[in-house]
């Protein structure tokens, strides 16, 4: 029938109707499922970031202290500005006006800005900058502020009846090193992010601690809603580290370094490493010229303060100079101990001696023929001595650091052996040691090692190795040989003292028998006492060592310089017949005319050693000859007769000569060298018979004695009226003087004290 709807479109109708029902209430249902449940995280964590509000509570970063307790690292207090452009804004903004409440923010906000930028010396504009973004609760105006600027905002704040919401001062300590440059390559230093190289990076999340927080709930204005709530989680302070490293030893290693930069005016700096040859902990590690954690933007080296000052004479753009400045940044903080990369030169004969000794293939007996130079498959190998050494055993193979022996030794090893061992002393692989940024060594593996690579690696060169990995490895040829883990801190204790992390010494490897790392005891104490003493012999010590001096002949072929340079290295053991301490000097790129390492290294391994060993509790063992020319203290003799004063001066080991009468009662009235001075026993004071004033004493002229032996010195300077003191190798007869304490042609009292110091120019020893 017509108008009426079919019973199949009344179906169809009731179907669409149920479909779109249905759809509707899948998305509906959907969509309350989305929000309620798929996005409710994240509606909470917006609705929590309007109504709460968070302010963070800083931690205290862990002390660094020295093995003795001397702290090396330290929080000072401190307190970061804060301005909150939200509580500006919000306590400004309550009229319900637009306009108004608007120039009402805008005047506090540029009074607040103004005032501020004034006490604090920063630029308003950035402030009112950071206030227009008025959402954020926190902006940081200026970080580590002293307690009297702090005063001042807060007295400023105060004065105006201003809400201390708006600005307030947040503690945030300053990393401070109470000792300046000193173990600034151990130490690293602290930046925006964290520890940054050294100790402070390394063990950065042991240091830094965790920072808590207060969180309370605010309403749509910032107030604290009625049914809100405050909820503190508390900060917990760093851990604090004890190293191995022994401040006073650390002191005498850097002020010897910086001697030697100077004296030898080193382009590429220098290093040194003390370390206990029984556990491997490091008790003193420098590189200098180093740089001041507490301020370590600044350029220490002079010659990179002249680079870029030169840089900037021959018009460099800004940008050429800020990339050598970077460079130089990154170069001043890396450690040279574990860092970078040198040749070792004839220190590394230790390793090939002690393998050939452990393999059997040479003993003490076994003898070595030195022509000058060696010819190896057709290329020409020259010793360091032009002349050759004819011929040597084992142990002066060693003391002449003659390099045909060496290669000859290096070839009875054979390849496989030859690198078996230098795997085994762990030059292959980093030595492990708690410090950022150690190198991986450079060196010819086995299937690339052909008989002139075994050869020149025998006596030290080709291969490129770091310090820590030399002076560990000498380690385990004089300790009985383990090769040990070098380690830096010794504990890790809690904010209570509590200790949670303790190390403990690590034996990677046996390398060599017991009964050969005696042999090299032996070996390297003969080199440091030969022909009566080389520049490392302390008299009343049993030193071992060995010096070497390699050629930079990669950085010379590849253009990088225009002339041949060298590294000059001495490794010493103390004491030599039992080890305690191993020491190791590198010199890098002398330009003073001098470039042995004996000469230029040893010396310091000497000063310290003399400065450094009683303090380390080991005492010298003089022998009767020995105690005839140690140091004496003048006595006092003024006012007493001449057979008296004789007699006080005998006892100290001296003598006297008389200037003027005896007779009639006379006196002492006067001395020279005067009491309490230090001069050698058997040395000659000055005696003056009678009423003296200073204006007496005979005056002489100080000869000059540089270059002389040891003998033509001592003649020149007591044939003068002078005594003389005997510093550095003066035992040995290849020794010349190199340095008087009193410049030639001085005018002195008769009876002073010069000290000349002698040097063997040579590589032996």
């Amino acid at each position: 029938m017509e108008g009426k709807l079919t019973h199949g479109i009344k179906i169809r109708i009731l179907v669409v109707l149920l479909l779109l029902v249905g759809f509707m209430s899948v998305y509906v249902a959907g969509f309350l499922f989305y929000w309620s449940v798929g996005q409710h995280d994240n509606m909470v964590a917006k609705a929590e970031g309007q109504q709460q509000k968070e302010l963070t509570v800083l931690a205290d970063r862990g002390n660094i202290y020295d093995r003795n307790g001397k702290v090396l690292a330290q929080n000072t207090p401190a307190w970061d500005i804060i301005i909150s452009p939200r509580e500006i804004y919000r306590i400004n903004y309550v009229e319900g006006d637009e306009e108004k409440d608007m120039a009402n923010f805008e005047e506090e906000r540029d009074f607040i800005c103004r005032n501020l930028a004034e006490i604090l010396d920063i630029d308003m504009q950035t402030l009112v900058d950071a206030c227009n973004d008025y959402e954020y609760w926190e902006y940081v105006a200026k970080k580590q502020v002293d307690r009297e600027t702090v005063a001042k905002v807060e007295k400023f704040m105060s004065d105006n009846g201003l809400y201390n919401v708006m600005c307030y001062a947040r503690e945030n300590g300053i990393r401070h090193y109470p000792e300046g440059t000193l173990a600034a390559g151990v130490l690293g230093f602290v930046n925006a992010n964290g520890g940054a190289y050294g100790i402070e990076s390394y063990y950065d999340e042991y240091l830094k601690g965790v920072n808590g927080k207060i969180v309370t709930t605010k309403d749509n204005q910032g107030d604290d809603m009625p049914y809100g709530y405050e909820a503190l989680y508390p900060a917990k302070d760093g851990n604090s580290l004890i190293l191995t490293i022994d401040q006073t030893l650390q002191y005498y290693l850097e002020k010897n370094l910086e001697t030697t930069v100077s004296q030898h005016k080193l382009e590429n700096r220098s290093t040194g490493i003390i370390m206990n040859a029984k556990t491997g902990a490091i008790v003193a590690m420098a590189t200098y010229p180093g740089f001041n954690p507490n301020d370590p933007s600044f350029v220490y080296f002079e010659k990179d303060r002249y680079t870029l000052a030169q840089m900037a004479d021959d018009g460099a753009t800004e940008e050429a100079i800020d990339e050598a400045r970077t460079e130089i940044w990154g170069r001043q903080w890396q450690n040279k101990a574990v860092g970078e990369l040198y040749i070792p030169g004839s220190v590394f004969k230790i390793f090939t001696c002690a393998a050939a000794l452990e393999e059997e293939v040479v003993s003490l007996d076994s003898t070595f023929t030195c022509s000058g130079v060696a010819d190896v498959a057709g290329t020409h190998i020259k010793c360091w001595s032009a002349g050759g050494h004819g011929t040597s055993n084992l142990t002066e193979a060693m003391i002449r650091s003659c390099n045909p022996a060496f290669i000859q030794i290096g070839q009875l090893l054979g390849q496989d052996k030859f690198t078996k061992y230098f795997e085994a002393f762990g030059f292959t692989e980093k030595t492990g040691i708690d410090l950022p940024g150690e190198a991986q060594s450079l060196y010819v593996p086995l299937s690339d090692m052909g008989i002139v690579e075994l050869s020149s690696s025998a006596f030290g060169q080709t291969n490129k190795v770091t310090p820590i990995q030399m002076a560990t490895a000498v380690c385990a040829a004089v300790n009985g040989g383990k090769l040990l883990t070098p380690y830096i801190v010794d504990k890790v204790v809690d904010s209570n003292g509590n200790v949670v992390e303790a190390t403990e010494t690590v034996v990677k490897r046996q390398v060599i028998s017991e009964e050969t790392s005696a042999v090299m005891r032996q070996i390297l104490e003969d080199v440091v006492n030969f022909n009566g003493g080389s520049n490392a012999y302390i008299s009343g010590y049993r030193i071992g060592g060995k010096s070497g001096t390699s050629e930079k002949i990669d950085d010379y072929n590849s253009g990088k310089h225009d002339e041949l340079r060298y590294v000059a290295t001495f490794c010493a053991t103390v004491p030599a017949d039992d080890p305690e301490y191993v020491m190791l000097v590198v010199a890098d790129e002398p330009t003073s005319g001098y470039i042995y390492g004996s000469a230029i290294a040893a010396p310091v391994v000497s000063a310290v050693f003399k400065e450094g060993l009683e303090y380390l509790n080991i005492y010298p063992q003089y022998t009767e000859e020995d105690l005839l020319t140690q140091d004496v203290t003048v006595p006092y003799i003024c006012g007493y007769n001449s057979i008296r004063a004789e007699a006080l001066l005998t006892a100290a080991g001296l003598k006297a000569e008389i200037v003027g009468s005896t007779e009639d009662g006379a006196m002492v009235g006067g001395q020279f060298p005067q009491s309490g001075a230090i001069m050698p026993a058997g040395g000659t004071v000055v005696v003056y018979m009678g009423d003296m004033t200073i204006g007496d004493y005979q005056l002489r002229e100080v000869p000059n004695v540089i270059g002389m032996t040891v003998t033509e010195a001592n003649k020149a300077i007591t044939e003068a009226g002078f005594n003389i003191r005997l510093t550095g190798a003066y035992g040995s007869n290849e020794s010349r003087a190199i340095a008087q304490s009193i410049s030639a042609g001085t005018m002195q009292y008769r009876g002073s004290v010069v000290e000349v110091n002698f040097l063997v120019n040579d590589e032996t020893g």
